[in-house]
């Protein structure tokens, strides 16, 4: 991605309300309220920084579209550290923006301000006495950098992103890198190296976060390390309560999601509204106006768009169907089709026994119409793109579909209202439930066995009733009256059948 280069804002440490402006006209700088409305182009206080030679830079501003350049040096509190933050300000006395690589450090005067205390006022800076050996630590020499468009303290613990309440990134005046090019820009976790420095800013609502201290002006960051600075600088002393988990790209979809459905919704009430005062100007009175405002605050938010879609509709109408009567009808009609049918599934469709598939079906109070002209229909899924109505029994599981919703019936009672003898034939009309694998199987086996024992207990009655009626035929039976004297010790002397 092209990097943008970097606006900035020059402050002295005695007043952050108090910003460096630049009097082209006068050619001369002074510190002016940060409040103040700038009417005369001539003041400039948004400024580029680039860098030339040692501690040489490029003052660089825009003026009628176009570029100009003030040579100024630039003498840090530091040079051990990376970000030193503050520095002292020598201006180039001749102010010749062709001589970009003037280096002599006798046209170079330092910038210093006259404020006594922090409650100066808007003034010009004087030229002082050069001294380019020392960095001068007196407030009234120092100045400091910030971003115009703030910039969040974006930190890295633990390989996971976070924000700091309170604080702003500090401009690393001596990284070219930092100084040239929009870090926002560049959103690559792998890649980029988390080692800022942070200021607290007062301006932000949510730096009361942070304690008034001086330790707590400024913190270093470390890639993927916890700075200790963080719990002591936390009015609870918990460093949590400084860091903000920054979502990940999922989240923000969904969260982008949401707030499209929450547009979405505002259109669908816009649209509402809009019908129903057409409505209520023809046909409305105190009984319409409670019946809309009742179906408003029970309606889940799925049949939002079918009462606008059927006021839209109904307003629509010639004078002859533009009726209270009807009015109240389709009001009722939403309202039970509301309390008949429960959402299953927003975004799915049903899997399971299908009765039917009904074609140009307008909404989804129609579908549900439709599933009650079928006495065994429980289930229905509504393709919404397509007008389709489908129709189930049984509705086993439930599949994605991002232009399906699936609704069951609550009761059986609530079938075209609270209807008894239809629910009594779907009493007797049962769907019988499909059986596992398992119990078909055993009673497969079962089936079976039973089969064959009754076949075995048949042939045998069989066989003897044929033997009992050939020697009843030929008068070759015996009767076992022997077997009657229970007091004889003789069995029989014969085969019996």
């Amino acid at each position: 991605m092209k990097s943008k280069t970097n606006l900035y804002t020059i402050k002295n440490v005695q007043n952050e309300n108090l910003l460096l402006t630049y009097n082209i006209k006068e050619n001369k700088f002074l510190l002016l309220d940060k409040n103040t409305s700038i009417i005369n182009t001539n003041f400039i206080n948004n400024f580029t920084l680039e860098f030339n030679t040692n501690d040489h830079y490029k003052l660089i501003y825009t003026h009628n579209e176009k570029k100009h350049i003030i040579n100024i040096k630039l003498l840090f509190s530091s040079n051990k550290i990376d970000n030193p933050l503050f520095f002292n300000i020598y201006v180039n006395n001749t102010n010749n923006t062709n001589n970009t690589n003037n280096t002599n450090n006798t046209n170079y005067n330092i910038l210093k301000s006259n404020c006594i205390n922090v409650l100066c006022k808007s003034h010009y800076l004087i030229n002082g006495t050069n001294n380019f050996n020392k960095f001068n630590k007196k407030s009234s020499y120092v100045f400091y950098l910030n971003y115009l468009n703030l910039q969040p303290c974006r930190i890295r613990l633990n390989d996971t992103l976070f924000n700091v309440y309170g604080y702003t990134k500090t401009p690393n005046i001596k990284n070219n890198n930092d100084l040239n090019n929009n870090d926002l820009n560049n959103n690559d976790l792998n890649n980029k190296n988390y080692n800022v420095t942070c200021n607290v800013n007062r301006d932000l609502e949510n730096s009361w976060k942070v304690k008034y201290s001086n330790n707590c002006k400024y913190i270093d960051f470390k890639d993927n390390v916890l700075n200790n600075k963080l719990s002591k600088c936390s009015v609870n002393n918990k460093s949590s309560f400084l860091l903000n988990k920054l979502p990940s790209i999922v989240e923000i979809l969904k969260q982008l999601v949401k707030k499209q459905t929450i547009i979405k919704a505002g259109d669908q009430q816009t649209k509402i509204d809009d019908a129903k005062n057409k409505i209520d100007k023809e046909i409305g009175d105190q009984s319409t106006r409670d019946a809309v405002d009742k179906l408003e605050k029970t309606l889940p938010p799925e049949y939002k768009a079918v009462l606008a879609e059927s006021l839209q509709n109904f307003s629509k109408l010639d004078k002859d169907t533009l009726t209270k009567d009807n009015y109240v009808v389709l009001l009722k009609d939403l309202y039970e089709k509301n309390k008949e049918y429960n959402l299953i599934g927003k975004y799915k469709m049903c899997q399971g026994v299908k009765l039917s598939n009904v074609c140009n079906v307008e909404n989804v109070v129609q579908c549900q119409k439709k599933c009650n002209e079928i006495y065994d229909c429980a289930h229905l899924s509504y393709d919404r793109k397509k007008k389709v109505c489908r129709l189930y029994n049984t509705c086993k599981k439930l599949k994605d579909s991002f232009t399906h919703s699936s609704y069951s019936k609550k009761s059986l009672l609530r079938n075209n209202g609270y209807n008894l003898y239809n629910s009594i034939l779907l009493h007797k009309n049962e769907p019988i439930p499909e059986i596992p694998t398992f119990v078909r199987l055993g009673t497969f086996v079962c089936g079976a066995i039973i089969i064959v024992s009754l076949s075995m207990i048949i042939y045998r009655l069989i066989k003897a009733f044929i033997k009992l009626f050939i020697c009843m035929y030929y008068d070759t039976c015996y009767s076992p009256t022997i077997l009657l004297n229970l007091l004889s010790n003789e069995g029989p002397s014969k085969r019996y059948i």
